[in-house]
């Protein structure tokens, strides 16, 4: 009895569909040697941002995407640290089939620096290492998402071991208003 037991759980094993693996976390690593904002950002960035510790995005960075010709959105969120610690953005493994970032310098599909996201596989993990002479470091990035479920990032500031959740929301596809026609 004990063995057609142990037979109809490996059968049932076999059956049942496998649970997806998480995809690899790609870090990527970006300084002050570039590309950085010039400058060191607004002094109230904090009043118009989503924040998380000391890295901060604008308000809303999914509310305005643009939609690729394979349907995934797209859409630039500058971030920006205050002080010097190393920050790290991440996207938490159950989203790295969805979500992709794209800080620093990074390279299309061939191997060839590119500046555009869609061209880019893109990143699940990006450490943010600030400029020590700047009170504030802003970077240039962007985001693409497959799909129109919420996003929440993952932020961990170096030193302490506590993650700090960084919610982005609902991507949205930016549709400009029609005038109505008189």
């Amino acid at each position: 009895m004990k063995a057609l037991w142990v037979l109809a759980i490996a059968i049932a094993m076999l059956l049942l569909p496998a649970a997806p693996l998480a995809a690899p976390v790609r870090t990527q690593v970006t300084d002050c040697d570039g590309p950085t904002v010039a400058g060191s950002g607004p002094p109230n960035w904090r009043q118009r941002s989503i924040i998380a510790g000391p890295l901060g995005v604008f308000r809303r960075p999914l509310s305005h995407m643009s939609k690729t010709r394979s349907g995934q959105l797209i859409t630039k969120m500058p971030v920006i640290v205050a002080g010097s610690t190393s920050v790290t953005m991440s996207v938490p493994s159950r989203l790295r089939h969805r979500v992709f970032l794209y800080y620093g310098r990074y390279l299309d599909r061939s191997g060839k620096p590119t500046t555009l996201i869609g061209r880019s596989r893109g990143f699940s993990e990006v450490i943010f290492e600030p400029c020590d002479y700047k009170p504030r470091t802003p970077w240039p990035g962007g985001i693409r998402v497959k799909g129109r479920r919420a996003v929440r990032l993952i932020v961990r500031v170096e030193g302490n071991p506590d993650p700090i959740p960084l919610p982005l929301g609902r991507p949205k596809v930016y549709e400009p208003r029609r005038q109505a026609s008189a």
